[in-house]
């Protein structure tokens, strides 16, 4: 199997492997006479000393091959040029398995690494597209998003100022005063008879779609003749304010804990000269279909002269969120809010809204499909936003941390402090109220065992002023009686 080189026939017998070797020392009783004198030299080995003792006397005099030699020159040199061989043809064994062994080591190395690598330049490749480039331009002060380009700007926010004389002007023309009230299904909506008929009233393709006695909305086909439907909706809402009803739609992390539909909100980059953001939105879809994923510019814009808030979203490319295999891509969607408060006061409850908004989903749906979700969930989603924003506070005092979140904390401190600052100066007043008028208590006092709760036991301050004609003259008593 392994060639024996560099070694003559001669050194070696025609038997000349180990086990031969041994057997002849068998058969000589080597094993015998020696192991018989190590037992000698071994029997006075009463404690470990004496075995140290023993194994530095063997070691110092070199004797201890003379245990495997015999004492015949020419065996022993043939024993020693057969060990040799041995040791010489082990050796070469080991080293031919040693070399074997690298070179698998080496060739399952480098395959695996090449692996590896491929996989770490594609991984690398991914954050680069999706992550890292966004962190890069911002490490130098770089923006990967162009606004100057592609920023919503304030004409086409000026655009939309007359959109509440517009929806008066949709009412006149498309809502029927003769419709019968009482077409009303069990959510109570109400669809207008004008628009069942073969010739719905409608005032520049703007069609009457539903109608609720906060809400009512418009549709009408897109002119892009896509076959898909832009919407119009006015809403008027007694409870909520402009500010808390504009905060709840621009704080993502307060739409991730109401909004079940949507699957995945991130924000992209900000542009805080114009109050614009990058939003990325993964919006649910029916089981049937694969969910479809928007990136939109979005921007608010407050106007303190008119007392008006808009906010535009339109889509955009962002390299931070590139298109998904496994999604749909809304690349055409467009909507507009406009938001005006009843009297002005953008904290106090009461506003209207105007929404115009048109997405293609991409996909050809049947009109009467459309029409079913429409009614259902358009009005289902502004339900929702309308709960969340009256517990919009409530969110900011417990886990709020957007800038509004922060606004409305501090302004919750600084009314705890004053109300607390408050009860503390009425205190002190009644304090002083009643050193002054202990005296004359004193001489007006009635007998009787009833105590009159007054507003000084709120104070800490306990006196009986059961009768006491001067107790009418005490602060707090008309805040606590």
């Amino acid at each position: 199997m392994y060639p024996r080189r560099g070694f003559s026939l001669s050194i070696l017998p025609l038997n000349s492997n180990l086990k031969n070797v041994f057997r002849n020392l068998v058969q000589r009783q080597f094993f015998t006479k020696y192991g018989f004198n190590f037992r000698e030299k071994l029997s006075g080995i009463k404690s470990i000393e004496d075995i140290n003792n023993k194994i530095r006397e063997i070691v110092r005099k070199g004797q201890v091959y003379k245990l495997f030699l015999e004492e015949s020159p020419s065996n022993r040199s043939g024993r020693n040029n057969v060990i040799k061989v041995w040791l010489h043809h082990c050796e070469c064994v080991a080293a031919q398995r040693l070399r074997r062994c690298q070179q698998m080591f080496t060739l399952y190395s480098k395959w695996w690494e090449e692996k590896a690598f491929k996989e770490y330049m594609k991984r690398m490749r991914q954050n680069l597209t999706r992550r890292t480039r966004d962190f890069a331009f911002g490490s130098v002060g770089i923006s990967a998003y162009n606004w100057e380009k592609y920023r919503i700007t304030d004409e086409e926010i000026k655009k939309n100022e007359q959109e509440f004389d517009y929806i008066n002007v949709l009412k006149e023309n498309t809502i029927c005063l003769a419709c019968d009230p009482s077409q009303k299904d069990v959510d109570d909506m109400k669809v207008c008879a004008c628009g069942t008929m073969k010739t719905p009233k409608t005032y520049e393709d703007w069609a009457l779609f539903i109608v609720k006695p906060d809400l009512v909305i418009w549709r009408r086909l897109h002119p892009s003749g896509s076959g898909q439907y832009e919407y119009k909706m006015f809403g008027t809402y007694n409870d909520v304010s402009a500010e808390d009803f504009l905060n709840v739609q621009i704080d993502i992390d307060y739409r991730r804990s109401w909004d079940t539909s949507a699957v995945v909100l991130e924000h992209g980059e900000t542009d805080e000269s114009s109050n614009s953001d990058i939003i990325y939105w993964e919006l649910l879809w029916p089981r049937l279909f694969v969910n479809r994923d928007y990136v939109f510019n979005r921007r608010y814009l407050i106007d303190e002269e008119s007392k008006y808030i808009f906010i535009l979203n339109k889509s955009t490319e962002y390299p931070k969120f590139p298109k998904y295999p496994d999604k749909y891509r809304i690349d055409d969607y467009w909507s507009c809010m406009v938001i005006r408060p009843h009297d002005g006061d953008m904290k106090k409850p009461g506003i209207e809204f105007t929404l115009t908004y048109y997405d293609n989903p991409g996909v050809s749906i049947p009109s009467s499909v459309t029409t079913w979700v429409a009614m259902r969930a358009m009005p289902d989603f502004l339900d929702k936003l309308r709960e969340a924003t009256k517990h919009y506070k409530e969110f900011c005092l417990r886990e709020g941390t957007s800038k509004a979140c922060k606004e409305i904390i501090e302004a919750e401190r600084a009314a705890e402090a004053q109300r607390q600052k408050d009860k503390l100066d009425y205190c002190s007043l009644l304090r002083n109220s009643n050193r002054t008028l202990t005296q004359d208590t004193v001489k007006d006092k009635r007998s009787g065992n009833n105590k009159d709760i007054s507003s000084s036991d709120v104070c800490g301050v306990h006196t009986n002023n059961h009768g006491n004609r001067f107790k009418y003259l005490q602060p707090l008593y008309y805040f606590f009686q």
